[in-house]
């Protein structure tokens, strides 16, 4: 019997973004420290380790999944990820099941679509929400602010009820943050600096990890170069991506194109500014210790009130002096430990000011290292696991577990339903709009024939 399942949508492999990461990170933790670990993915690209084993499913077959259901005595997953894997089996979980709060997918999927005609959308982040936050045995949380966003949440699911409130909330509810790892980076041969065409090996790198989201904030970054390259022409502008490397997991964002476009209008792509294919996850050590300067910036408040930036953490790692924009948890710890300059959102003088203070007087990383050690303490990997050891030793459904899960499973009733009755009303639109174009055809060739031609 497996210890602990754990689901999610994303690649575990070389290249990972921020659930995957996180999915592997608890997975390895645990299972160094002695539990057995199934990590169920997509897409498994790479094998185990010890006693961590990753094993892959698909979507359209539920039975792929179902196996390694059966196997195991909790079930772990984010809450999106666990409302589509519940309703796609159409049938009750029956052990303990973790819900991983650690982020707030809701407001980036509105976020994604704010462009588009989303009738619908909002009705159907609450339906899944609900049927996650009434499933969950045992909630993680990644910050403070998230706690109580999350409290809220569970409130109007109708879980924070008399069977609940009376039980010590650390057995429902714990903070487990994104996390570091145990051991620091180590470097190698040079990868950016006289490696990369068009960086020389003295020049300075301002290094963005990670990809370029809606809610990210790349122009502002290029209008603070502009100053920037005015008193330090050698700096150079790397991004770990410009898009997710599966555009089945995460769509392409028009932030990218946006900036891409502006770099090629100033003629800064290849001369200023770098693009890289996705740093693998296993060696972005060298990158993080070759770069002078990290930087992330975000533009949407509400988002960065509940954020968790992995890749801001990946500056923590690695003792990186960096730029960040205000409004995430971990940003105002990293200025307090001394690592961080915060900047307003979209104040590209700020950013220019914060990046000349680091370029103008670059610091001991052995120094910001020392700083930093008690923050890096408590964010390593075995230490945030600690909350899901502790609800694995003594694994117990909520209080409130079977009135919860008949919730749920209604509110997957009520989305089966309407999902029926969107297909319907698409389907009787399409139909409507091609009699419609049907009698202008009819009526335009008859008009047509009348000029001795025919319009189709």
């Amino acid at each position: 019997m497996t210890d602990l399942l754990i689901i999610t949508h994303e690649h575990i492999g070389p290249r990972m973004a921020g659930p995957g990461i996180r999915a592997w990170e608890i997975a390895r933790a645990l299972a160094r420290s002695g539990w057995e670990v199934l990590l169920a993915t997509p897409y498994p690209e790479i094998p185990g380790e010890g006693s961590l084993s990753v094993v892959g499913f698909t979507w359209e077959d539920p039975g792929s999944l179902e196996q390694w259901l059966g196997s195991a005595r909790v079930v772990m997953a984010t809450g999106p990820v666990l409302s589509r894997v519940v309703h796609r089996l159409q049938a009750p979980l029956n052990q303990p099941i973790i819900v991983d709060l650690y982020y707030v997918p809701e407001i980036e999927i509105v976020l994604l679509n704010i462009q588009k005609e989303a009738n619908f959308l909002i009705d159907l982040l609450i339906e899944e929400t609900l049927v996650y936050l009434c499933y969950g045995d045992f909630f993680l949380y990644a910050t403070e602010r998230q706690r109580d966003f999350w409290l809220g949440a569970l409130w109007m699911a109708g879980r924070l009820n008399d069977r609940m409130l009376v039980v010590d909330p650390e057995r429902w509810m714990a903070c487990v943050p994104m996390g570091i790892p145990e051991d620091p980076p180590h470097g190698g041969q040079r990868v950016l600096k006289g490696v990369v065409p068009g960086i020389r090996p003295e020049d300075k790198v301002v290094l963005w990890m990670g990809g370029i989201w809606e809610w990210t904030d790349p122009i502002t970054l290029g209008e603070a170069m502009e100053r920037v390259l005015r008193h330090h022409p050698e700096v150079r502008l790397v991004f770990g991506a410009a898009q997710h490397y599966d555009e089945r997991v995460v769509p392409p964002m028009s932030k990218a194109a946006q900036f891409l476009r502006w770099c090629q209008e100033k003629g800064w792509l290849g001369r200023y500014v770098f693009f890289l294919d996705w740093i693998p996850y296993d060696r972005r050590g060298p990158y993080l210790l070759e770069a002078d300067v990290g930087i992330s910036l975000h533009d949407h408040p509400l988002e960065s009130r509940y954020a968790v930036r992995a890749r801001s953490l990946d500056y923590l790692w690695a003792s990186l002096p960096c730029v960040l924009s205000a409004g995430d948890e971990l940003a105002d710890l990293m200025k307090t430990h001394g690592l961080a300059r915060v900047v307003p959102p979209r104040d590209p003088c700020a950013v220019a000011d914060a990046l000349l203070s680091w370029l103008d007087n670059p610091p001991s990383r052995e120094q910001l290292a020392r700083q930093t050690m008690p923050l890096r303490d408590r964010l390593r990997w075995s230490v945030v696991v600690r909350p899901i050891e502790a609800f694995l030793r003594e694994p117990h459904m909520a209080p409130d577990a079977p009135h919860a899960r008949r919730r749920a499973l209604h509110w997957i009733g009520l989305r089966v339903e309407n999902d029926r009755l969107r297909s319907e009303y698409a389907a009787l639109r399409a139909h409507l709009e091609a009699v419609r174009r049907g009698r202008i055809v009819r009526m335009l060739n008859r008009i047509y024939r009348i000029w001795g031609r025919a319009f189709l």
